[in-house]
């Protein structure tokens, strides 16, 4: 089985800890590691001061845990972490159907002349269709008498001469 060794952390919020003032004086930030080596392990952070149009790195950085998972605990948060991760690329595959689905719709009801038009096209089509098979069934009906007509002459016919026939035999 293959490990995989990419990182992650969340920001969490930790009620009962106090924030760790940086040297920036901004307050450092809580995250959570899903690391292969660190998972579920409490970190802070300070992403630096406001400089123009971007930050300034001061690198704080520390650890809230002091020992890193083992045994069955990290073996426990290293599923966890797999678990999150595959339900976090469902949760993406489903907002994007929706949105997808979401888009089709509104696309739909934006031209709604082009809908209607669409539809009235598709019942002049199903009209001439049916009128279509009224003719085929007018013509089978006609053609049914026909050879009912002919079939019943037929019958009659050979009958009178069968009959005839017997006449002249006696």
């Amino acid at each position: 089985m293959q490990m995989s060794h990419s990182a992650s952390s969340s920001t969490i919020e930790y009620k009962n800890e106090k924030g760790v003032l940086c040297i920036c004086k901004g307050l450092a930030k809580h995250f959570q590691a899903w690391t292969y080596e660190n998972p579920g392990r409490r970190l802070y952070a300070c992403k630096g001061r406001r400089a123009g149009h971007g930050y300034e790195q001061c690198n704080l950085f520390g650890w809230y845990d002091v020992e890193k998972p083992h045994g069955w605990q990290y073996l426990a948060l290293l599923e966890v972490r797999d678990t999150m991760r595959v339900q976090k690329k469902e949760i993406r595959n489903l907002r994007e159907a929706v949105r997808a689905l979401t888009h089709e719709a509104e696309m739909k009801m934006e031209d709604p002349i082009s809908l209607v038009d669409e539809l009235k096209d598709k019942l002049k089509q199903t009209r001439k269709e049916c009128e279509a098979q009224e003719r085929e069934v007018l013509i089978l009906n006609k053609r049914s008498r026909v050879f009912r007509n002919v079939l019943i002459s037929s019958s009659v016919g050979f009958t009178l001469v069968v009959g005839v026939m017997m006449v002249m035999w006696k």
